[in-house]
């Protein structure tokens, strides 16, 4: 496990090691870990660029002038669109690229627990949201990071080490939606019968975690795609944590989900999450630290052992990010192939690679040509769409 202290030496580190100027793009920067992320890199980096994406106009003026305070010499835009629609992305991805010739960093935290219905586009809202507009940002923008003479970084905050079995037939997982919520059957009496509602959620929260473990897996497997499409970009799919946060606020509250969630966060949350600071630490550890290389690091041989460097050759020169240091105790993390830096890693928030029962399941998928076979399915979605594999 890596410390918080470990990853908050390694952030205090990013002027050193990545040069000024880095630009990041953040899906989902106007709340939650996006916002919390993209606060502790502007804390840390020298005059960086960042892009933040979202919908909430009023939210992001309030952000841009804490991004100021925060490093006056930084550079901040704020793109409002709505990410469930794939047209939408391709809008913001050719804005991006009229203004910039590199990426260092694309970071994506857009999510929801809205389920049971479909985006204009036809695509399931639950899946369009985590993964079609996911995927189809970093495929229009993967040239851009492929440019980048220092880090080159994909994370998607997700479902990390939380991969599970996948529904073949159905990809965009409507079958996994919470079922409708219908009136609770009465007792003798005209009462609520309890046993039933109890089921019920137990019922909604069953299918909440198969549509998790379902998208997590697709997530993974997709980046592992893009791996082999670009080799000298790493990828992690991580997993936020417990961490206060509004994800719950498009849900009403007198659903069952909603209900839930309302509980967790007032009761339990103050017991078990961190805070967004700690959030945005976590993961900016994740976005920058040299144990996550690229497959293909520069031409540099990468360091597997318990410290020392990871191939990004300090002061910015390589694409690993910050550097690990002999005696930090901390060493390249293994792929979700369970080979060490193999570019692709599914990492909980601490840091840690997946488990044995997840790698299983990984396994097992690719055996099926999972890789292969949902790759088309996606480049199939966004052809149908938008007409194009990219723009």
């Amino acid at each position: 496990m890596v410390t918080l202290e470990q990853m908050r030496s390694s952030n205090a580190r990013i002027p050193e090691c990545l040069p000024p100027g880095v630009v990041a793009v953040f899906v989902g920067g106007t709340s939650g870990i996006g916002e919390a992320t993209m606060k502790q890199l502007a804390k840390y980096a020298v005059q960086p660029r960042i892009y933040f994406i979202g919908r909430s106009e009023r939210a992001a003026a309030r952000i841009m002038d804490e991004l100021v305070a925060i490093n006056p010499a930084g550079e901040y835009h704020f793109l409002q669109a709505d990410l469930s629609l794939l047209q939408n992305v391709d809008q913001v991805c050719c804005e991006i690229k009229s203004r910039e010739s590199l990426i260092n960093l694309i970071f994506l935290t857009s999510g929801t627990l809205v389920t049971g219905k479909e985006t204009c586009e036809r695509l399931y809202y639950p899946t369009a949201v985590t993964y079609y507009a996911r995927i189809r940002l970093i495929v229009n923008l993967l040239p851009l990071l492929q440019k980048a003479p220092a880090l080159r970084r994909v994370v998607s905050v997700f479902g990390g080490t939380k991969e599970g079995p996948v529904t073949v037939g159905d990809l965009q997982g409507r079958s996994l939606a919470l079922p409708p919520r219908s009136a609770s059957p009465k007792g003798r009496h005209g009462k609520d019968d309890n046993s039933s509602s109890s089921n019920s959620n137990n019922n909604n929260k069953s299918h909440l975690l198969q549509l998790r473990a379902h998208t997590s897996s697709m997530m993974t497997l997709a980046l592992e795609s893009l791996a082999l499409e670009a080799p000298d970009v790493s990828f992690v799919h991580s997993s936020p944590g417990c961490v206060r946060t509004h994800l719950g606020r498009e849900v009403r509250a007198a659903s069952a989900v909603g209900l839930v969630q309302v509980v967790l966060n007032k009761v339990v949350g103050p017991m078990v999450a961190v805070g967004p600071d700690e959030a945005g630490e976590r993961q900016l550890y994740l976005a920058t630290s040299g144990r996550f290389p690229p497959a293909r690091c520069g031409g540099r041989a990468r360091y597997s052992g318990a410290g020392g460097g990871s191939g990004s050759g300090g002061n910015g020169t390589g694409t690993a990010g910050v550097e690990l240091r002999e005696g930090d105790g901390v060493a390249v993390a293994r792929g979700t192939d369970a080979r060490v830096g193999s570019g692709v890693y599914s990492v909980d928030s601490e840091g840690e690679p997946q488990g044995v029962k997840a790698g299983e399941t990984m396994r097992r998928l690719r055996e099926a040509d999972l890789v292969r076979r949902l790759w088309l399915h996606t480049v199939g979605e966004f052809i149908r769409v938008t007409g194009t594999e990219f723009v």
